[in-house]
């Protein structure tokens, strides 16, 4: 009897292995093209929409953003399904503004990245959405 549940526990055990191997190596990648729309504050005083190129090196993020009114680098960090970056701005019209707007978001099993971000200009808090662009 000591036998058999040994071998029903090994035989367990390495089906439990070879079910989880594929599933921890899948590596999430940040890497591609961004849609980000945000909101600041409550009530609103401020809005992001840029289309961000992310390259994933690692656990480096780096790439650029580019909104209606501000364009620049990005970079940041990958922790797993999270990801951090830092959007530094440069005007490219008259209304558009500078400084360094930082993100923070986690990537949803629906493939949209939900999460906060904050522009120092500001004493808010926002939140914002990432879609992948196909």
């Amino acid at each position: 009897m000591k036998l058999a549940k040994i071998g029903i526990i090994a035989t367990n055990v390495a089906l439990g292995f070879s079910f989880f191997a594929p599933i921890t190596a899948l590596a999430v990648t940040f890497s591609g093209t961004w849609a980000v729309s945000g909101t600041l504050g409550r009530p609103v005083v401020g809005t992001v929409s840029p289309v961000c190129v992310f390259r994933q090196s690692g656990r480096v993020i780096s790439g650029t953003c580019k909104g209606p009114n501000s364009a620049g680098p990005i970079v940041g960090s990958v922790t797993g399904f999270t990801v951090a970056w830092q959007w530094r701005m440069t005007k490219i019209t008259q209304i558009g503004v500078s400084g360094i707007t930082t993100f923070h978001g986690t990537l949803g099993a629906d493939g949209v990245i939900r999460g906060t971000w904050e522009y120092p200009g500001y004493a808010a808090l926002g939140t914002f959405t990432a879609q992948r662009v196909r």
